[in-house]
């Protein structure tokens, strides 16, 4: 996965990925009133972060803000694409 470009191709990229993101969905099931709606710590520069917080995406797709993705099933529009999905466990 050192690959940035070539490792989306890899299967065990997804399974990676889907697996923590479910993960952090049982996470989130464990208080979801507070751990879909509040976050906190900082970023690399020490900075605040906070739900407006906004995540770069490298160009591949347009930057979103922390709370438009902590929930999957909150249907927000993320540049032209809706995200409301549940994970079936």
């Amino acid at each position: 996965m050192s690959d940035v470009a070539a490792s989306p191709g890899d299967p065990v990229f997804f399974m990676h990925h889907s697996f923590i993101d479910r993960n952090f969905r049982i996470w989130q099931n464990g208080n979801q009133a507070v751990r879909t709606t509040t976050i906190n710590g900082v970023d690399i520069n020490g900075a605040a972060i906070n739900m407006d917080t906004m995540i770069y995406m490298g160009n591949i797709r347009p930057n979103v803000r922390v709370r438009d993705i902590l929930n999957t099933l909150s249907g927000a529009d993320i540049g032209g694409t809706t995200y409301c999905y549940r994970y079936n466990y």
